[in-house]
């Protein structure tokens, strides 16, 4: 049964692509491509921001991040212009110049601290510019389109029925994450029960998540597509939004790129807890997860990584630059092939066959990922996955139907 289902997993992956199979074995350790110049694109998490020190970290390099442990490990310079509070709307409004910014919370006070730089023309010309000429750039957005978002929103409802002053103290520790986890709602609704301004609350929290989910949604594809139309032929790695509220700590860590992270883990969150994450989590990533798909870009996992209330550890930063190092493009298969590069929709999948030697160029440089499969070619990636020695010289075209078949056959 555990052969059956890595066989299936990987053939679900091969459907993808095809191509005609010619002598050929990936070896030797990932290289990395030449990338002089790497920029950053994202919010307060991705720009170095730390809970426990004040750090201005907008459009700067903050060391001990993880966007400057990637650029030293491959040599490159740094163009950081990832800024506090930055959702996907900001991005719009930083790349599109007919962009409507009449959005109320636009370059939100809450996470910049100089709001006139952020939004002006000669920022929005940079950011534009290093877009352009960037050979690598990692995307990290998301945090703000909902929980930050919402936290502000809260704020001001509190603020309009005159509870903030009154119960100040309350609700500044409650909103000093600005992440709007289950502990946080509830300690908000019992404040605002107790408060008086229940109703009020009720009446605003639905609209204004319905609009941060809606906006982040809409406005997904529509940003990659920016970014794209302004270097079509940059390496793009998204970086995933992580469940930070509920992640264990890790303490007194040296961390050094390249090497794992360790420590003592905190104890597991509750069931519940976890559960509501991981939902949040899988519905807050879909647009990221099918966004690889559709653009080719590279989507970086980072769950694990380490937090001080909602933004990386020093382990934390660590741990996501060594996951970005570890999902960076193999330059060897990108020397090699000429027709999927980096940012191809088949382009991770063509990289994962190569490597694992089961699948092969039709010609020199080409791999050609529209073309039929043969029985020939699925047979040969089947017997490299399980060590079966089924035939592979045969060369009619097969449906996935077809093949699914002939792989159950052999389990029966």
């Amino acid at each position: 049964m555990k052969a059956m289902k890595k066989t299936i997993a990987v053939i679900l992956a091969l459907i993808m692509i095809s191509a005609s199979f010619v002598c050929f074995a990936a070896d030797g350790e990932k290289q990395y491509h030449k990338y002089d110049k790497v920029m950053l694109l994202g919010d307060s998490q991705n720009s170095g921001f730390r809970d426990y020190e004040y750090v201005m970290t907008e459009f700067v390099r903050i060391e001990e991040s993880y966007a400057a442990y990637v650029a030293d490990t491959l040599g490159a310079q740094l163009l950081p212009y990832a800024c506090p509070g930055f959702r996907t709307i900001e991005i719009r409004y930083m790349l599109e110049d007919d962009f409507d910014g009449s959005d109320e919370y636009m370059f939100h006070p809450a996470q910049l601290d100089a709001v006139g730089n952020a939004g002006s023309e000669e920022y929005r010309a940079a950011y534009k510019k290093a877009i352009a000429e960037a050979d690598l750039i990692t995307l990290g957005v998301g945090g703000n389109d909902w929980g930050a978002f919402l936290g502000w929103v809260v704020a001001d409802v509190f603020e309009a029925e005159n509870v903030a002053d009154k119960y100040k103290e309350e609700l500044t520790k409650t909103l000093e994450s600005m992440e709007m986890g289950p502990e946080m709602v509830e300690k908000l609704v019992d404040l605002a029960h107790t408060a008086g301004a229940l109703p009020a609350l009720a009446a605003t929290v639905p609209t204004a998540l319905a609009y941060g989910i809606g906006n982040f949604y809409k406005n997904w594809d529509i940003m990659i597509q920016d970014i794209y139309d302004l270097n079509p032929d940059v390496t793009l790695m998204v970086i995933s939004m992580s469940d930070n509220g509920v992640k264990g700590k890790y303490y007194d860590y040296e961390g050094v790129v390249g090497e794992p992270v360790n420590g003592d883990e905190a104890a597991e969150p509750d069931e519940l807890t976890k559960t509501i994450v991981e939902f949040i989590m899988t519905v807050g990533n879909g647009p990221m997860v099918n966004g690889a798909k559709k653009f080719g870009y590279t989507y970086v996992d980072i769950a694990g990584a380490t937090y001080v209330e909602s933004h990386p550890d020093a382990a934390g930063h660590v741990y996501i630059a060594n996951k970005i190092i570890e999902a960076l493009p193999d330059y060897d298969i990108i020397k090699m092939v000429d027709d999927v590069k980096p940012g191809h929709k088949y382009y991770n999948d063509v990289e994962y066959v190569l490597k694992n030697d089961l699948m092969a160029l039709e010609s020199e440089g080409k791999f050609n990922p529209e073309a039929l499969v043969t029985v020939g070619q699925f047979n040969y990636a089947f017997n490299k996955i399980n060590g079966t020695d089924n035939d592979t010289t045969g060369t009619e075209s097969v449906t996935i139907e077809e093949f699914a078949l002939k792989i159950l056959d052999q389990f029966e």
